[in-house]
């Protein structure tokens, strides 16, 4: 407040109370004795003071007591005089700020004002009784009532002065409140501005996509919790977005790697499903082939049986040439000379048998063999035939090559049962080269069955891998958007 508006202000509360020309008059006149006990009073009233700590905390020390002590007496000299001018309204106003700064609540000052004014109108009261007192039996009864009037005047006007200025420290008291509530709103509100204006800084960069923005500027008191709050929270997105940035980065990597191994499987399903279609094709041929060996064998293994029984035949009409010869053995001493080419035309047989033997080993068809030695046979028959006509004239000479035929049948005889024997592992072993090759046409068919499964597993498995490889495909790509969208945000670390 300005010291005009100070002084209009004072001006319109002496008006309001009544307070004149003739009201300072008289507290002028009356200023003497109001001030005579002035000091008593204010030396009360900080004894209490003193004993009540509830205030006298308000004062560090006695020397601050004591020079509040003297300015209060110099504050109430104005009053007692009735000097309301400006010296006095700047003192009121700072009594009130002073109050106001310290937390001194008006109800310790007003009631320190009772205190005074108690101590000061006993002792004005005293001082008045005690100058009218001598004169008091003598005067009229009018006269004490115009002397109590004008002492009654006396203290409407001190009573006046002290409530116009309690009035001035109180309402400055809760200016000054008033005042600092505003400047602490004010500052209040420019620390919120500033709050507002870094947060909305802040902000707008981080809408632009700009995480590495912090608040640098320290905000006053609690407000401060709210920009750590919000650097954290963004350092926290920082680095979940770098984070996120590396991931897609890999990902992507990984994703494009995904996707050309499962394009390079699917390449490698789709050959290996050709090539099992051509196994299979080429083990389709395999098995007929089997197949044919099995019939060829088993077929094989008939001619075999038949072979073994013209070797039993044969056993048998050997066995008889065997006793033939015996017979022949017994008139051997009349054909002696016979024999002699009998036993040249069984050496030749024998020769020829042995050799249809290995022929028989050989071929494994007895039946060949058996047909070239039945043909050297009856040539050697024609011969015996014609060797027989002359045995007549050699007969005396037969007898001992009768011996020699005798023998050489016995082990024509032999050689047929070892061939019988032959021809029969012959057949045996045909027999089971029919049933293993029976056995390998049914594996093959199971091999066939198993691998048709894998070509049907095969072309799924394709399939699998062909969606995998578009699923992987559309990876990459979502990822691709991904990356891009994270691009757009810078962070500390770009």
């Amino acid at each position: 407040m300005t010291t005009v508006a100070r002084a209009k202000s004072l001006e319109q509360r002496l008006n309001f109370v009544g307070f004149d020309a003739a009201a300072s008059a008289r507290m002028e006149a009356l200023a003497p004795t109001v001030l005579k006990h002035l000091g008593p009073a204010l030396d009360r009233f900080y004894g209490i003071i003193r004993r009540t700590p509830d205030v006298a905390r308000f004062f560090g020390n006695e020397e601050q007591m004591s020079r509040a002590q003297n300015a209060q007496s110099n504050h109430w000299q104005s009053i007692a005089a009735g000097r309301f001018d400006d010296n006095y309204a700047a003192s009121s106003n700072a009594i009130g700020q002073r109050h106001a700064r310290i937390g001194l609540e008006p109800s310790w000052y007003v009631g320190g004002y009772a205190l005074i004014v108690e101590t000061v109108v006993k002792g004005v009261m005293h001082d008045w009784m005690e100058r009218q007192a001598p004169t008091a039996r003598k005067r009229k009864p009018q006269e004490l009532v115009a002397d109590a009037d004008v002492l009654g005047a006396h203290f409407a006007d001190l009573f006046k002065a002290v409530m116009v200025d309690v009035d001035i420290a109180v309402t400055t008291y809760f200016e000054k409140l008033r005042a600092d509530a505003e400047e602490k709103e004010r500052k209040a509100a420019e620390r919120q501005q500033r709050v507002i204006d870094a947060m909305g800084a802040a902000l707008a960069q981080l809408a632009r996509g700009d995480v590495s923005v912090r608040i640098e500027d320290e905000f006053d008191g609690a407000l401060n919790k709210l920009r750590d709050d919000f650097n954290f929270a963004i350092e926290s997105i920082d680095k979940t977005i770098s984070a996120i940035g590396s991931a897609t980065d890999l990902i992507g990597s990984n994703a494009g790697a995904v996707a050309e191994a499962a394009q390079d499987i699917s390449d490698r399903m789709t050959r290996q499903a050709a090539a099992i279609e051509q196994s299979v094709a080429a083990l389709d041929g395999v098995t007929a082939s089997i197949n044919k060996t099995a019939e060829g064998t088993t077929a094989a293994s008939g001619v075999a049986l038949e072979a073994d029984k013209a070797a039993v035949q044969g056993g048998s009409v050997v066995k008889g040439a065997v006793e033939a010869m015996g017979q022949i053995e017994q008139s051997s001493a009349k054909i002696s000379r016979i024999i002699s080419v009998i036993d040249e035309i069984a050496f030749q047989t024998n020769l020829l048998a042995l050799n249809a033997a290995v022929e028989a080993a050989r071929a494994g068809e007895a039946g060949k063999g058996f047909a070239v030695v039945a043909t050297e046979v009856r040539a050697l028959a024609q011969r015996s035939a014609q060797a027989a006509k002359d045995v007549g004239m050699l007969i005396k000479d037969s007898e001992t090559s009768v011996e020699g035929g005798v023998s050489l049948v016995n082990r024509t005889g032999d050689a047929f049962n070892a061939i019988v024997g032959q021809v029969a592992e012959i057949s045996r072993q045909v027999g089971n080269v029919a049933e293993a090759a029976t056995q390998q046409a049914s594996a093959i068919n199971q091999i066939n069955a198993a691998i048709i499964d894998m070509e049907r597993l095969t072309e799924e498995n394709a399939g699998f891998v062909d969606r995998s490889s578009e699923a992987s495909r559309s990876l990459a790509n979502q990822v691709d958007e991904l990356v891009h969208r994270v691009s757009r945000f810078r962070t500390s670390a770009a």
